[in-house]
């Protein structure tokens, strides 16, 4: 019991990380628009480096929160369904959900991966990074996707509560 309260800490640590690296590239990114933007209007000089590095931090912003609604629970589900069916189909329910958000995150990973690797020795235009930089959002954001649906998905085969059903307050909150 030790080594899975061990691991759940781990991951709570792992899921703080990834809302504080998505909340610090999107300072980073409103930055960056901030002085392509002053570059352009007020310089009359836009900088070539700003727009592409806006997207990639907003890569990173999008799958880091993705992977944390993932482990809070804010994935898409069977919220619908599962409030009008029976306590074990509901159950089901969410077995299902956590295995589809599991190998999704995963897919996601392989084939972001596929992508860097087809790239690698491209070089990004304005940004003089390899071409591989622009897909390890997706590669790392898969990653914790999967690894924070395995989680939950342990979780619920195991009759326990996920993650973010037993939070007394969740680090996102839609209200």
């Amino acid at each position: 019991m030790a080594v899975a309260r061990g691991l759940n800490l781990l991951l709570e640590r792992l899921c703080t990380a990834c809302l504080g690296i998505a909340g610090l590239c999107l300072v980073l990114m409103t930055v960056v628009v901030a002085w392509g933007v002053f570059g352009r209007f007020v310089l009359n000089d836009t900088p070539s480096w700003a727009e592409p590095l806006a997207l990639l931090l907003m890569g990173w912003v999008i799958l880091g929160a993705a992977a944390a609604g993932v482990r809070e629970g804010f994935h898409m589900g069977f919220d619908t369904l599962k409030a009008l069916l029976p306590r074990p189909l509901a159950k089901v329910c969410d077995v299902l959900s956590d295995m589809v958000v599991t190998l999704f995150g995963l897919g996601m990973a392989w084939f972001g991966g596929d992508l860097a690797l087809g790239v690698w020795d491209a070089v990004l235009p304005g940004l003089d990074l390899p071409g591989s930089v622009e897909y390890l959002p997706l590669v790392f954001g898969g990653l914790l996707i999967g690894l924070f649906g395995m989680e939950r998905l342990a979780a619920h085969l195991a009759g326990g509560e996920a993650p973010s059903e037993a939070m007394v307050v969740p680090l996102v909150s839609d209200a």
